[in-house]
C-alpha cells in the first residue's frame, strides 16, 4: 500500500492520496502481527489486542492431527522399550514355568524326594509345598507377560528362587535332580534379576535423552 495507491478505498477518487501517517501505522501493525505469529514476541506478554489479530491468522490444528501425534508417540515410546525389556519378560516366564515344575514334582514324586534325600516322607507338606510353587509360579509367569507388572515377578519370584538355589547346594552329592532343579531356579531367579535391572538402567537413560 503506498500513499498514491490508485486502487484506494471505495468511494476515493482516483487522484486521493492516502494519509501517510495512517499508511504507516497500517505498516506498523503489519509488522507487529508478523512478529507475533514468527515467535519473535512472545503471545500474551505485549498488547492483548495484538494476540487477538494474530491469532486470526494462526491455524489452529483440528482434533485429528492432536490424536494422530499422540498415537505416534504412544507407539514411538513402545517399540523403543520393547527389546530393553523382552530379556526381562522372558526370564520371568522361564522362572515361573521352572517353579510350575517344581510344584509338580513335588506333588507327584514327594516319596521319591524324600527317599533320595534321607528324609521322612510327609505326603501333607509335599502336596501343599507343591500347591504353593505353583500358584507363585504361575504368578509370576502372569506377570511376565506385561512390562508393567514384571516389579511383581521381581519380588516375588527373586528372593524365592534365591533362597531354594542357596538351598539346593547341599544337595549336591546327594540327590542330584534336587540339586538341579533347586539350581534351575536359583540360575532363573538371578538372570531375571540381572535383566529387569539392566532393562531399568537403560530405560531411565532413554527417558533423559528424550527430555534434553
Amino acid at each position: 500500500m503506498t500513499p498514491h495507491d490508485p486502487s484506494g478505498p471505495a468511494g476515493a477518487g482516483s487522484g486521493e492520496a492516502y494519509d501517510p501517517a495512517d499508511v504507516a501505522a497500517a505498516e506498523r501493525l503489519d509488522a507487529s502481527i508478523a512478529a507475533v505469529l514468527d515467535g519473535r514476541v512472545t503471545p500474551g506478554v505485549g498488547d492483548p489486542e495484538l494476540d487477538r489479530l494474530a491469532g486470526g491468522f494462526r491455524p489452529v490444528p483440528p482434533a485429528s492431527t492432536y490424536a494422530a501425534v499422540e498415537r505416534g508417540l504412544r507407539s514411538q515410546g513402545r517399540a523403543r522399550s520393547g527389546p530393553r525389556w523382552a530379556a526381562a519378560q522372558v526370564a520371568a516366564a522361564v522362572l515361573g514355568v521352572v517353579l510350575i515344575i517344581h510344584g509338580i514334582g513335588n506333588m507327584v514324586a514327594g516319596e521319591w524326594i524324600s527317599t533320595s534325600l534321607g528324609e521322612p516322607y510327609n505326603q501333607h507338606a509335599m502336596v501343599d509345598g507343591g500347591l504353593a510353587f505353583i500358584a507363585l509360579g504361575a504368578a509370576i509367569a502372569v506377570a511376565s507377560t506385561r512390562r508393567r507388572w514384571l516389579p511383581v515377578a521381581v519380588i516375588v519370584g527373586v528372593p524365592l528362587g534365591l533362597v531354594m538355589g542357596g538351598r539346593g547346594v547341599h544337595e549336591i552329592g546327594v540327590f542330584a535332580w534336587g540339586a538341579m532343579a533347586h539350581g534351575a531356579v536359583g540360575v532363573a531367579a538371578l538372570v531375571l534379576l540381572l535383566t529387569h535391572a539392566v532393562g531399568r538402567r537403560y530405560s531411565r537413560r532413554s527417558d533423559r535423552e528424550g527430555r534434553i
